[in-house]
């Protein structure tokens, strides 16, 4: 397929927020929309029947079996299927179920967030190659960058980008939470850089737990992850309960060597954000 505005697009979850941005896009570009939601659930097999593209914009929680469920009506093989799930195995396994051509796709910014220069991770699986081409060009013309690998290795970076810093966030909340902690105070408290900490979990937690639990549990990593912090701690709870500094410190300084050829944009990086966040304060 050589994707160009004569295909139709069906967007089914594309009233909602990801769905829509994409929707809008879209359209901006020449492209005939169609969109649908809970509202007009009815008019979807009517896309997955005459659309030439169809993009699966679902909520992660039910994603995998609502696209198995709408792919075994796709049954064009002249058909490109498309989703927007932050995970990609077991979604991209669904879209197989129909007959046409499947791309997972995983835009890396927000609903709210201006897609200009942003990234979105495409994950062929059944796919011709002028059809990837194609769409890879369609995207870079939205004014997005595109990176390529398959699902597998998308979940396996996704619980390093996503789950470890969403498990701390998580972790953090949950410790503050027990021991009651007065804000106010705290922050009265707070260098630029731990009031940058706890603003990061602020904004994780300020959204819907429908979005990022499924990130951090349908993750096929995050047991492994959790075990391997449960291990942590208790090697950490170990040497608090001996004050064995000195372990400790070479237990800094080996996670110091690992990080070492990012230390000075972390630094750099860091530095402006609180930069930043000094000018809005005052």
């Amino acid at each position: 397929m050589i994707i160009s505005t004569r295909h139709s697009i069906g967007i089914i979850g594309g009233e909602g927020r990801t769905g829509g941005q994409f929707a809008r896009l879209f359209k901006k570009h020449g492209f005939t929309v169609r969109a649908t939601g809970s509202k007009t659930k009815r008019q979807n097999e009517s896309i997955l029947r005459n659309c030439d593209i169809v993009i699966f914009a679902l909520p992660l929680k039910s994603a995998a079996t609502m696209i198995t469920g709408f792919s075994k009506k796709a049954r064009r093989k002249d058909q490109l299927l498309l989703d927007l799930s932050s995970l990609k195995v077991n979604e991209v396994k669904a879209m197989l179920c129909g007959a046409g051509e499947v791309i997972g796709m995983h835009p890396l910014f927000g609903p709210s967030t201006d897609p200009k220069g942003e990234t979105i991770i495409l994950c062929p699986a059944r796919v011709r190659k002028e059809t990837m081409t194609s769409l890879t060009n369609v995207l870079h013309r939205l004014g997005l960058k595109t990176v390529v690998m398959t699902p597998g290795e998308h979940d396996r970076f996704m619980a390093i980008v996503q789950v470890i810093p969403h498990l701390k966030s998580l972790l953090m909340a949950e410790v503050m939470r027990s021991m009651k902690i007065d804000f106010s105070k705290v922050l009265s408290m707070c260098t630029p850089t731990y009031e940058m900490e706890f603003n990061i979990v602020g904004r994780f937690l300020d959204d819907h737990p429908g979005l990022y639990m499924p990130i951090i549990f349908r993750n096929p990593e995050t047991k492994r992850i959790l075990r391997l912090m449960e291990k942590s701690v208790k090697n950490l709870t170990t040497l608090a309960s001996k004050d064995n500094l000195n372990a400790a410190e070479k237990r800094y300084s080996a996670c110091r060597r690992f990080f070492e050829p990012h230390l000075n944009k972390a630094r750099s990086h860091s530095e402006a954000c609180i930069r930043t966040l000094l000018s809005l304060s005052r």
